[in-house]
């Protein structure tokens, strides 16, 4: 029990020497994005790049739900809260484990939770994609495929996720950057990606006007 408690200790100071040297990320107005606060997860280029993302379904397997773009960039899709592997920071930081989950209204079809998590390869078209009913907190090796990193893509103020978790201390782990991927139904969603294939988003808090001022890329 000893051992147990010194290792879980060990992880917490390696996150927290971590966290201290890493930058924060910023929304749209160049704040700081912070837990347990909702934000509008939109695409970074709009246009041709579509909306926010959202909670959705695959077709016949209702349960659990997926992470979805809308079509539209007028849409941002459901708002997400971030929460970090480091319970004793409240601030988002670029290359940290965090977890991802959508809030407010839902169906009640599924009882599963709303937090993202990387799905077990699907066999039609070769892709893991992100879905929903992952574990928030408890971080470890048992929760892994629910833990993403938020990085800097070079342009102010927008980023892309990488599935790279730290929370399985010397345990390898494959890194892929996300990128948009079509399923078999058309719809677009998140999946690990084989390549430099990384979309770019923006981070919007929820209570924000909703104004553009993303890149613009002819449709």
């Amino acid at each position: 029990m000893k051992t147990t408690s010194a290792s879980v200790f060990l992880l917490f100071v390696l996150f927290g020497l971590a966290n201290a040297a890493n930058n924060a990320v910023l929304d749209r107005n160049g704040e700081e994005v912070v837990t347990g606060v909702p934000y509008y997860v939109v695409s970074g280029i709009w246009g041709a790049g579509g909306g926010g993302l959202a909670i959705g379904r695959e077709k016949g397997r209702p349960c659990p739900e997926i992470v979805v773009q809308r079509q539209s960039d007028m849409d941002y899709g459901n708002p997400v809260v971030f929460s970090n592997a480091d319970p004793n920071d409240d601030v988002v930081r670029v290359s940290s484990d965090v977890n991802l989950m959508f809030t407010g209204p839902r169906d009640l079809l599924c009882k599963t939770t709303t937090v993202w998590k990387v799905q077990h390869r699907d066999h039609s078209t070769g892709k893991m994609f992100v879905e929903l009913g992952g574990e928030k907190g408890n971080p470890g090796c048992d929760t892994k495929k629910s833990w993403f990193k938020i990085e800097e893509t070079g342009v102010q103020r927008m980023y892309k996720f990488k599935y790279c978790p730290s929370v399985c201390g010397s345990s390898a782990t494959a890194c892929n950057e996300i990128e948009r991927a079509e399923d078999n139904n058309g719809q677009m969603r998140l999946a690990l990606s084989d390549g430099e294939g990384a979309w770019p988003w923006v981070f919007i808090k929820a209570n924000q006007p909703r104004t553009r001022n993303r890149q613009v890329v002819p449709a």
